[in-house]
């Protein structure tokens, strides 16, 4: 409702601290309106100042919405040849909205937001999947391999366009493309038995996991190809 003071919004419980700046945003957006008026309502055209369409202001606001979302590596999450809730984990993690520990505390739940591998950092979604030194090492093994040096990007979706761009010089670039999504997901499985189970795997029971993940993956979507994980390992160096 709005009074003579402005608008007086009310909540069904109270504002969380990281919500606070977000509110604030609303109300600064809630100010430029004025009050209602007896005038009929119609359709306006946002794009336009005047309020009015035109195939040339679509055309400019298509365009711009284009690069604002070229950015966006949809074709390393949907196009990439893996099980289609693996798929939409990734895009999850890209979101940054996978329940990692600290996304959990945003929610109001108060906990002890430690990472279940390396135990000296906070459970992040970059350091979980990117940063954790236990995680380094399986994408070591995929990157060793290649014979490329890497540096890790600081969020997962700079991780998977530069992945994608380094998969151009890829022997077989499909299969540069599912990595990524083997490592995320035998990471996760790997984090959740530890959280909620309190069981745990060795680094290197962990490494054959996801490989194994790999092979399947590629062998289920290239069925006619008769290869080995060892074979496999090497078709993704340089061509």
């Amino acid at each position: 409702m709005r009074d003579a003071q402005g608008w007086n919004l009310k909540f069904k419980r109270p504002l969380n601290d990281w919500e606070v700046n977000r509110m604030v945003e609303f109300l600064n957006i809630l100010e430029r309106y004025k009050e209602p008026s007896n005038r009929e309502d119609k359709l306006l055209w946002a794009p336009d100042t005047q309020g009015r369409f035109s195939v040339g202001t679509a055309y400019r606001n298509s365009q711009r919405t284009h690069t604002q979302s070229s950015y966006w590596p949809w074709k390393m999450i949907w196009k990439v040849k893996v099980p289609f809730k693996v798929a939409c984990f990734t895009w999850l993690l890209a979101k940054q909205v996978v329940l990692t520990q600290d996304n959990r505390m945003k929610k109001g739940l108060d906990l002890c937001s430690r990472c279940f591998f390396c135990e000296c950092e906070t459970e992040t979604i970059n350091h979980l999947f990117l940063h954790c030194k236990e995680t380094v090492k399986l994408w070591q093994i995929f990157i060793n391999k290649r014979g490329i040096s890497w540096s890790m990007p600081g969020n997962i979706k700079e991780a998977l366009a530069c992945w994608n761009r380094d998969g151009n010089q890829s022997g077989h670039r499909e299969r540069w493309k599912i990595v990524p999504a083997c490592i995320w997901w035998t990471i996760w499985l790997e984090r959740n038995q530890r959280c909620f189970e309190n069981k745990s795997c060795s680094m290197e029971k962990m490494k054959l996991k996801c490989l194994a993940l790999f092979y399947f993956w590629c062998k289920h979507e290239y069925p006619h190809e008769d290869e080995d994980i060892t074979s496999m390992l090497e078709s993704l160096r340089s061509s």
